[in-house]
């Protein structure tokens, strides 16, 4: 989970595991493959009715498009936490590392929000709220009380005083 090294600095993960990856990829594609299998015979030959069929096929493309889209460039993201700035270093498969360096006094807040659910209890994040209108997210946690725990650390990393080098005589 969360760590601080030696190098003083609170480490978060959040990651994206390679079985979800695949799992989103193998369901988008399942989503398209087979509706365009089942349907493409309402299609062609052109008749009267090709175009609700085409329609229906791309409703499915629409909807499993974007979800092996993000199987295959969903993001997983390190916060690291130090003595004034929070680096956020993105990893993308096919792309280089991205990195948002935020400092304080830069106009970034750091906010708790709750994330409702349908069938559930809401859950909980820290959420940076960068001064260009981005937002970063931890894990989503069970309790408010686990996200208020996990600002607070973030905080005491952030906002601690810089050690001092001058040695006492």
């Amino acid at each position: 989970m969360d760590t601080i090294g030696e190098d003083g600095l609170l480490r978060h993960p959040v990651p994206v595991s390679a079985a979800l990856r695949m799992f989103f990829l193998a369901t988008g594609l399942f989503v398209i493959v087979i509706a365009t299998y089942e349907l493409h015979r309402g299609v062609w030959p052109i008749n009267i009715a090709s175009p609700f069929f085409l329609f229906l096929i791309l409703g499915a493309w629409s909807v499993g498009g974007p979800i092996a889209w993000a199987g295959l460039t969903g993001p997983s993201t390190l916060w690291k936490i130090g003595q004034g700035r929070i680096v956020i270093e993105r990893k993308q498969p096919f792309r280089r590392l991205q990195s948002d360096v935020f400092a304080q006094g830069d106009g970034s807040r750091l906010v708790i929000a709750e994330h409702e659910s349908m069938d559930g209890d809401p859950t909980w994040s820290v959420v940076l709220a960068a001064a260009d209108g981005r937002r970063f997210e931890t894990r989503r946690l069970q309790t408010r009380v686990a996200a208020e725990g996990l600002l607070a650390r973030i905080e005491a990393v952030f906002t601690a005083p810089e050690p001092s080098s001058a040695r006492p005589d």
